[in-house]
């Protein structure tokens, strides 16, 4: 049988284990939360994490994309996002790394909404035009004297539209549901 004074620092230990995990796991969530509101929502469909750790007395905050096209706007934003912990979370960085995520971290979005991928992922239905509307842009056109040029204007902001009315109209069911 083990003795009182043993098993009690054997559940001190574990208490303060446990408050440390607690703590770690807060304050996880809160870097989370900035980074939610630092930077814009089409970068947080692409973040697979993030985390601020402290080495010595810098932190250095890192982020895990997905693809190197986002790795390379953020590196571009690098001094605002910086800025932004700065002003609004009063968190200094000093250092900002942006990595490519691998293997199966790159399947991991903790930012995305749980109703899967964002709103411009899979095919657009394109939406016809009504007839007033192609007119009006019939009429705008008109003013083009190279006819060649003009039907392929037309043609070209005949599909954009078509294209646009029909990403605002799954956008406006998915908001019905």
């Amino acid at each position: 049988m083990k003795s009182f004074s043993s098993v009690l620092q054997n559940s001190l230990r574990s208490t303060a284990a446990s408050s440390e995990l607690a703590a770690k796991a807060a304050r996880a969530n809160k870097v989370k939360q900035m980074w939610r509101e630092a930077v814009d929502p089409v970068f947080l469909d692409h973040t697979n994490a993030v985390y601020i750790v402290r080495e010595g007395d810098e932190k250095t905050l890192i982020v895990y994309v997905d693809d190197s096209m986002f790795a390379a706007e953020l590196n571009a934003r690098r001094e605002l996002v910086k800025l932004k912990f700065l002003q609004k979370f009063n968190e200094e960085i000093e250092e900002f790394k942006i990595l490519i995520s691998r293997g199966r971290y790159k399947q991991n979005y903790p930012f995305r909404d749980q109703g899967g991928d964002p709103f411009y992922v899979g095919p657009a239905v394109r939406v016809p035009l009504p007839e007033e509307r192609r007119a009006e842009l019939e009429e705008q056109c008109s003013l083009i004297s190279d006819e060649r040029l003009r039907k392929s204007l037309l043609k070209a902001m005949i599909s954009d539209l078509e294209w646009k009315s029909g990403i605002e109209k799954r956008k406006s069911n998915n908001r019905a549901l």
